[in-house]
């Protein structure tokens, strides 16, 4: 259907609230980079709230080269890039507001007042693109500090990479792919109970009744059969499983052409598993949520409420309310889906009154959507830049790297991670030379620091046998066949060739992924990459 509104198509993904989230949201971009504008133009088409970009480079024909969001002139005077990337941004968006920020160094920033600045009254998002990594693990760390997210995106030659960094984020919408329907079989409502005996002897229908019964009610009653000839016990083992699959199509009448008991073998499993909230998973992110001081007291209400309800209900959450399509009369399947959509209402008013019992305000539509989610609830806490490069590696980090050397690419050199470790080992060079390897200084007067490639070459291949030494791979096979062979520089040699040239395509990537990361963080909705 055709619609005058520019942000339906996103409309329909993160709904109304998800819009408002990203409305209410500045991002500032610290450097211009490619990268950088790559993942701003995806928020600001979008309709972002407001955008800072903040650099301290003066446009270059190199810049227009490698960046879509510069243009240089060599007729005209050198602008900020800083300027030339905004006016170009915000011109795709008339409804996003912002400003640029030149300045003469990004070392000497006050990053925890320019933080400060813009986070005073408004939700702040901070990217950083392509920064050297002492100045990145300090903005890493004030972001920290103040609980602000960041992401951090690169483009290094053939290489991109998209690190996220928040506080503990509650993801109450997570959208699963696919979700296993909430029809409650095995502990059922007393509607739905009902409605079921009042459907009468199966076997007493007529054949067009028959084979239009909703599969749901097919379950339950030959769920309760079953009960009644063993010991009131429902299938257990996984060959009474079977059993009752083929009791199911024992009572159907024409199989091949009774859909509905096919719908009802297929969704066997309802009838002896339901879905379930462990009380203990949601004390736990009630424990996180108040741990952390960025926490919404919207989201710890809620999982208060949540709590109070399944100790109410014998540890049954709200009912979803929503119901499959499946094979049956139209009569039939609207008077089924309005006893799920009634009992889901009385249930949404059950928590809501638990929701009441604080001083906190919070929305019908918030309620609601946290009822729809309730199986799927999720704290996500991430550890920070600081911690992943400076502080001792924990052991169960640890294990999970070396499981995953055990899992390489059909092609072994085209593996991840040990393009992850080499990069790693690309930062330790910076910050024992202030430049990426196979950079030539061409200004430098000393000469034991001028960019003899083969040294860079040798240096970096040191670099990446510490960082595998550091992060205790050294005696994984991966490890051993690639990064570390005997006389193999390939990685090494391959990662100086790049010396961090920035190539748009490659930042046009980048850019994609890290504002899909953005939009998790901004609306909460999505499960982020989590490192």
């Amino acid at each position: 259907m055709a619609t005058t509104d520019k942000y339906d198509r996103q409309l329909r993904l993160w709904g109304a609230k998800g819009q408002k989230a990203l409305g209410d949201t500045t991002v500032l971009l610290i450097r211009a980079t490619a990268a950088g504008t790559e993942t701003l133009k995806n928020l600001v088409l979008p309709g972002v709230g407001n955008i800072v970009v903040v650099d301290d480079a003066i446009v270059t024909e190199e810049d227009a080269a490698s960046n879509f969001f510069v243009i240089f002139d060599a007729k005209q005077p050198a602008k900020p890039r800083a300027e030339v990337a905004f006016e170009l941004l915000q011109e795709l968006n008339p409804d996003v507001q912002g400003s640029y920020q030149h300045v003469d160094s990004l070392q000497r920033v006050n990053y925890e007042e320019l933080l400060a600045t813009h986070s005073a009254n408004t939700n702040l998002l901070v990217i950083c693109a392509d920064m050297e990594p002492a100045l990145l693990m300090e903005i890493s760390s004030k972001c920290a500090a103040a609980s602000i997210a960041m992401v951090q995106v690169q483009s290094y030659g053939m290489i991109g990479l998209v690190r996220t960094q928040a506080p503990p984020l509650a993801i109450f919408d997570p959208k699963p792919a696919s979700t296993t329907p909430d029809l409650r079989l095995v502990t059922p409502f007393p509607a739905l109970v009902e409605y079921c005996n009042s459907i009468g002897d199966l076997e007493a229908l007529a054949d067009h009744e028959h084979s239009h019964v909703p599969y749901p009610v097919i379950l339950y009653k030959l769920s309760q059969q079953y009960k009644a000839e063993h010991n009131d016990q429902l299938p257990s083992t996984y060959q009474e499983k079977q059993d009752f699959r083929a009791y199911i199509k024992d009572n159907s009448r024409k199989w091949d052409m009774e859909v509905n008991y096919h719908e009802a073998q297929n969704n066997a499993y309802l009838a002896y598993s339901e879905k379930t909230v462990d009380s203990s998973h949601v004390e736990s992110l009630l424990q996180q949520a108040t741990a952390s001081s960025m926490s919404s007291p919207t989201t710890i209400t809620l999982l208060q409420a949540l709590l109070q309800f399944l100790n109410a209900h014998n540890g049954q959450a709200p009912l979803q309310g929503t119901l499959p399509d499946m094979t049956a009369s139209t009569a039939t399947y609207v008077h089924l889906q309005q006893l799920y959509h009634d009992q889901a209402q009385r249930d949404l008013a059950e928590l809501t009154v638990y929701c009441g019992t604080t001083t906190v305000t919070m929305t019908d539509e918030d309620i609601r959507g946290f009822c729809a989610n309730v199986f799927d609830l999720e704290i996500v806490v991430m550890r920070s830049l600081q911690d992943e490069y400076d502080a001792t590696m924990p052991q169960e980090i640890v294990e999970d790297l070396q499981c995953a050397t055990g899992d390489p690419y059909e092609i072994p050199e085209q593996t991840p991670l040990l393009w992850y470790l080499g990069l790693r080992a690309c930062y330790l060079f910076h910050l024992d030379r202030q430049r990426y390897p196979g950079m030539v200084l061409v200004d430098s007067s000393d000469s034991s620091d001028a960019a003899d490639w083969e040294q860079d070459v040798d240096l970096l291949q040191q670099k990446i046998q510490q960082v595998c030494l550091d992060l205790q791979l050294t005696n994984c096979d991966l490890i051993q066949t690639t990064l570390l062979a005997a006389n193999n520089r390939k990685f090494a040699l391959e990662l100086a060739r790049y010396a961090n040239a920035e190539i748009h395509t490659i930042a046009s990537v980048v850019g994609g992924v890290a504002s899909q990361e953005a939009v998790k963080l901004i609306t909460g909705q999505y499960v982020p990459l989590n490192n």
